[in-house]
C-alpha cells in the first residue's frame, strides 16, 4: 500500500471545492447526479490525505471537512430521492 503525505495544500484545493460548490437545491436532476459523482471522488481524494496522528488540529480540520463533504452529499441524495 502507498503511503500518501498529508498535505495542507489539497486540503485547501478541496475545501475550496465545497466553498464554491453550488447549492444542491439549487441544482437540476443532471447537476445534482455530477455533483454527487463529484463529492464522492472528493471523499475518496481526502480519505487518501487522512492524517495518521489523530490528536492533531490537521486531523481535527481533516475530520471537519470529511463531516462537511459527508452532509452536502446527504442533501444531494435526498433531494434525488
Amino acid at each position: 500500500m502507498q503511503v500518501i503525505r498529508f498535505d495542507p495544500q489539497q486540503m485547501a484545493q478541496i475545501s475550496d471545492f465545497l466553498e464554491n460548490l453550488c447549492d444542491p437545491a439549487e441544482m437540476d436532476r443532471e447537476g445534482l447526479h455530477q455533483a454527487r459523482q463529484q463529492v464522492e471522488e472528493t471523499i475518496g481524494r481526502l480519505n487518501r490525505l487522512e492524517p495518521r496522528n489523530e490528536h492533531t488540529d490537521a486531523y481535527d480540520q481533516w475530520a471537519q471537512l470529511h463531516e462537511d463533504l459527508e452532509d452536502v452529499l446527504d442533501d444531494i441524495l435526498d433531494l434525488l430521492d
